[in-house]
């Protein structure tokens, strides 16, 4: 019996910074931000921040199995989509899930290689 070989997709992103465009909500100006950093100055004083990712207990099916034992997985997920639902974008951890689908099906992403 072999057993398949299997990756969190949250592993398939790059560990090297990439950089990354935000809009300035105080003056409209595009400002450069890197993946790793969480904000950044714009030269108006302005601040802005990184897009929130979704941790995998809020959108991974396998979450409860996985981290079961070491957070409340359900309470992550529910304030997830209150979280989601008070942005505006209730089908937000939804969206996320389609997303990680349809990346973990392209060639080379880790997914359509698996061996």
């Amino acid at each position: 019996m072999t057993s398949a070989k299997v990756r969190c997709p949250g592993s398939l992103r790059s560990v090297a910074p990439q950089p990354l465009e935000r809009q300035c909500p105080r003056c409209g100006r595009s400002v450069e931000i890197w993946s790793d950093e969480e904000k950044a100055a714009c030269k108006c004083g302005g601040t802005v921040f990184k897009d929130r990712r979704p941790t995998c207990a809020e959108w991974c099916p396998a979450a409860e199995k996985c981290l079961g034992g070491l957070v409340d997985v359900k309470k992550i997920r529910a304030e997830a989509q209150a979280r989601a639902e008070a942005e505006g974008n209730p089908r937000f951890v939804e969206h996320v899930c389609e997303m990680i689908r349809r990346k973990a099906k392209e060639p080379g992403e880790g997914g359509g290689d698996r061996d």
